[in-house]
């Protein structure tokens, strides 16, 4: 049985806040430790964020952030997801910083490296699983995120999660870019 799908974004030649290492240093007010510098805010808005390919009704920046067009808006909003927050990219007329609110999935990390004493953050956090012991069904119709935020430095990010029904809506609008969804079965 299908419980749910994973989803990622194809890869749209952009950064968001910099790279894995190193922050754009003209963001003086993204939220970043002191002592071991990586954000501490993963959803962070760069209002000067230049979508540098825009084939793709849902894409990624090589710091993971999602990226969606206004189609992906409009079907989200039709289908009442309400847990979805669409940030306007203003050098990306119908484009918008995608994030789920709520409905969390716990997740478990293969492996944890390198917690900062200040901000009580981790260099990587790697391997995401769902923790399948928690879910006897196939998750309702929306989006879901996990616990956990995975990847390392300053490109961590949570997974994104749909339900079977909405795998099956997004497959019948044929969007670019969220052919790359992986199932998760019991």
């Amino acid at each position: 049985m299908i419980v749910c799908y994973e989803l990622s974004g194809w890869d749209n030649n952009s950064h968001m806040t910099g790279s894995c290492e190193e922050l754009f240093p003209e963001l003086i007010d993204i939220p970043k430790c002191e002592v071991c510098g990586y954000r501490t805010d993963y959803r962070y808005h760069n209002p000067n964020f230049k979508l540098r390919k825009k084939a793709y009704d849902y894409s990624s920046t090589y710091d993971n952030v999602t990226i969606v067009s206004d189609a992906f808006k409009k079907f989200c909003e039709e289908n009442q997801y309400d847990n979805l927050e669409f940030i306007p990219l203003v050098k990306a007329p119908g484009f918008f910083q995608f994030y789920i609110k709520g409905n969390i999935i716990e997740y478990t990390a293969h492996r944890e490296e390198n917690l900062c004493p200040t901000c009580g953050l981790y260099e990587s956090v790697i391997g995401p699983g769902i923790d399948l012991e928690k879910i006897s069904e196939p998750l309702k119709d929306g989006f879901y995120q996990s616990d956990l935020w995975f990847a390392s430095g300053n490109e961590k990010s949570p997974v994104e999660i749909i339900a079977p029904e909405t795998f099956m809506k997004l497959k019948e609008k044929k969007f670019k870019g969220t052919g790359g969804a992986r199932s998760i079965e019991k």
